[in-house]
């Protein structure tokens, strides 16, 4: 029996949700009229820096008990309801359904935005070149691996823009088709990487098992979908996804295994005074060229976040350096200190200013 506590609690709760839902269905009345105006003016559907400047601004007014995190996914959902009663972007990202890309495409995009799965990087920006996506997610970096390096080769032939980073912690789940004893299993299928990472889990719990490799962990749960008696090395939403039950969490041997990955379009978001810059340029193959290159960050008080190297494919021993700097274009310190940079380099590439991330709150 539920108490009258309990039931005077919940008649609070449904007044309160009848409240939400008068005041969603005047912000959507709201964000329809604001996107029939960025039609006229041929402003996209999707803004980063107005959608991180709304969430930046509740969190800071956030008291509690809702945790930020919650914030962010709510509204991101929010918004994604806002776009999808107008006409919503596409957007592509490194399939299949179940990847990490794709996870990060619905965190940034929310549930609602039509999601369209693609078979490599490259393809991604083919997409959005010819419009027929609106924006790209794409990997761009490791916390473990580094760079990614078919999405840095393929910047530097493209016009598109960095809109979005989104953080990824990657983490594994062991999932089969029914509760089994682990050890009674004798397949373990999965992406090599998803394997090498969590090795000395499956050697410790699964001793009787062998492992198989896949194109992807997303591949390895469609396999074991079929095949009840496998399991699979899987991301907890592949597993949710392909309807398998999670075994074990928590498999992997590094916990800050993180993905950046990066929304590319072909529009530069607005400051939001919280943007971070990333460059791509090459120097003179001579000493002290990559120090009077970066030298003017320094003069200008610029902070440069990361500097990763990457060989340049036309040219042995010779790099290209890849680098993420505090700051918008538009800000007078980081645009001088780039027009200085340029003066030393043999080849730049501006891939965009954007909305910056804390991976805390993802």
């Amino acid at each position: 029996m539920i108490n009258n506590y309990i039931s005077n609690l919940r008649k609070q709760i449904d007044i309160i949700d009848d409240k939400l839902l008068e005041l969603l269905n005047q912000r959507i009345k709201i964000a329809i009229d604001i996107n029939k105006e960025k039609k006229k003016t041929s402003v996209p559907v999707y803004y980063p820096s107005r959608e991180a400047f709304i969430i930046n601004r509740l969190i800071r007014k956030n008291k509690g008990p809702l945790k930020n995190e919650h914030i962010k996914y709510i509204f991101k959902e929010i918004f994604s309801a806002s776009r999808a009663s107008v006409t919503p972007p596409k957007i592509a990202y490194l399939g299949p359904e179940g990847s990490w890309a794709h996870q990060a495409a619905i965190i940034e995009f929310g549930s609602l935005s039509p999601l369209v799965p693609t078979k490599n990087i490259p393809e991604i920006f083919n997409e959005v070149e010819y419009n027929t996506c609106d924006f790209g997610v794409v990997p761009i970096e490791n916390s473990m691996e580094g760079t990614v390096p078919q999405t840095l080769d393929r910047f530097i032939d493209s016009n598109l823009l960095i809109a979005r980073e989104i953080f990824i912690p990657i983490t594994y789940v062991l999932a089969g088709k029914e509760k089994s004893n682990l050890n009674n299993i004798k397949k373990v299928y999965s992406h090599p990487q998803a394997i090498a990472q969590c090795r000395k889990w499956i050697r410790e719990r699964l001793p009787n098992a062998i492992t198989v490799d896949t194109d992807s962990t997303s591949q390895a749960a469609k396999i074991v979908q079929r095949a009840g008696s496998s399991v699979a090395i899987v991301s907890e939403m592949a597993a949710r996804l392909y309807k398998l039950k999670i075994l074990a969490n928590r498999l992997e041997e590094n916990p800050n295994n993180v993905t950046r990955f990066v929304v590319i379009g072909k529009t530069l978001p607005d400051m939001t005074g919280e943007d971070k810059t990333s460059i791509i340029f090459a120097v003179k193959h001579k000493a002290g060229a990559l120090y009077s290159a970066l030298k003017p960050f320094s003069d200008y008080r610029v902070n440069l976040t990361k500097i990763e190297s990457r060989p340049l494919k036309k040219k042995a021993w010779e790099y290209l350096f890849f680098v993420d700097i505090d700051g918008h274009i538009e800000d007078q310190k980081v645009k001088r200190a780039i027009s200085v940079l340029k003066l030393h380099t043999v080849f730049f590439k501006f891939l965009g200013s954007y909305p910056k991330t804390k991976q805390e709150s993802v």
